[in-house]
């Protein structure tokens, strides 16, 4: 029991995982099951032009009650937001619909933004574009609960447009929570879940910089083609090939999680703000063939043994470490961003406890870049 919920913890739809994930759905929830039914005298309003309407969205939250729905009217809002308590965010048109939040960061004293908070459980957020986070770590919607300590459940987060920002969308902790129809642009992380426990969640129909953005969970003998994909995630997956991918500005290109036998051929992941593959606790996995270029990490490895990864281009790639606490992976004729005369050396960190400097060797690196597999 502990060790299946351990294994979904890893989870990162890419997360970490990417851009996020569009997905082939962790439920069987209706696409069009979205109750945004609203009670008369428990909605407030935002914008428009009725006389007690707010001018602030922030002011319509605080002033609301559990349950009550806060409408807000076509504009553009220049607001940090929080959601303390379960209510219904609503926006008019979610093309005009606009919360911004560039111009706050100097009010707040801290290095990003985060457009809209979520601290409650029960919040619906529909029909809005959220944009211009400000910072590394600005993000348009962040879902978190008691710092992180409780599970954010029941959630609602459909149908709205997240763009300019380093994180469209952070969820820590979720059960029974729904993501669809988000469609991201210029997101280096679109979707990025962290802590998942084994309950379910509902996540489809998400798309980074229009392109579907695929997850698969407890699947075998796959064979996909990556050709028109945002990313792709793999969870409990085995004996599946992955071929055709092409990414590019998104946290990590590939998620491969508690998974084997996986193949990786002839796919190109460039300028990733995290890495172009992360696989961690995975084994008998091959990279063959493949281009990562403007990576933080090319491929990265965390408790993932005898995977194989050969005829790989790495260029540019930013970050020196390549695996944590990784065992008898072989890497082998890959060409290293220019020519070596010596085998290349590896760097990574092993250790349960204290991590301990450590390297792998590619004995025979080749002296000019791959060009097919």
């Amino acid at each position: 029991m502990w060790r299946d919920l351990y294994r979904k913890t890893l989870l990162i739809i890419l997360v970490y995982l990417f851009l996020g994930f569009s997905i082939i759905s962790t439920g069987n929830k209706d696409k069009n099951d979205f109750d945004f039914t609203c009670i008369t005298n428990k909605i407030l309003y935002v914008g428009g032009n009725g006389s007690n309407n707010y001018t602030n969205i922030q002011d319509a939250i605080d002033d609301a009650m559990d349950g009550y729905t806060v409408f807000v009217y076509n504009g553009t809002y220049y607001e940090n937001i929080i959601i303390d308590k379960p209510i219904k965010l609503i926006g008019e048109n979610k093309y005009t619909t606009i919360i911004d939040g560039s111009k706050n960061l100097h009010n707040l004293g801290k290095k990003f933004t985060i457009i809209v908070k979520v601290i409650a459980d029960d919040v619906a957020i529909s029909r809005f574009t959220i944009q211009n986070a400000i910072g590394i770590d600005g993000r348009g919607i962040y879902v978190l609960k008691n710092g992180g300590l409780s599970y954010t459940e029941d959630n609602l987060i459909v149908d709205n447009i997240i763009k300019n920002c380093s994180y469209g969308l952070l969820v820590v902790n979720p059960i029974n929570n729904t993501i669809a129809n988000i469609s991201y642009y210029n997101c280096s992380g679109g979707i990025y879940i962290t802590k998942i426990p084994y309950y379910e969640n509902y996540l489809y129909n998400n798309t980074a910089n229009g392109k579907p953005l695929l997850f698969y969970v407890n699947k075998k003998n796959l064979i996909i083609d990556g050709k028109g994909a945002g990313g792709i995630g793999l969870l409990d997956c085995k004996n599946c090939v992955i071929y055709n991918l092409s990414v590019t500005s998104v946290t990590v290109g590939m998620d491969i999680s508690y998974s084997s036998d996986i193949i990786v051929i002839n796919s190109n992941i460039c300028k990733t703000n995290r890495g172009g593959i992360y696989v961690h606790h995975s084994s008998f996995c091959r990279c063959i063939g493949n281009t990562f270029k403007d990576d933080n990490w090319g491929i990265f490895f965390r408790k993932s043994n005898h995977n194989e990864i050969w005829y790989n281009n790495f260029i540019n790639i930013t970050m020196p470490d390549w695996f944590d606490t990784s065992f008898y992976n072989n890497w082998n004729k890959n060409y290293w961003e220019k020519p070596r005369l010596f085998p290349k050396l590896i760097f990574g960190k092993i250790g349960f406890t204290g991590k301990i400097p450590w390297f792998n060797i590619d004995w025979h690196p080749l002296q000019k870049p791959y060009t097919t597999y």
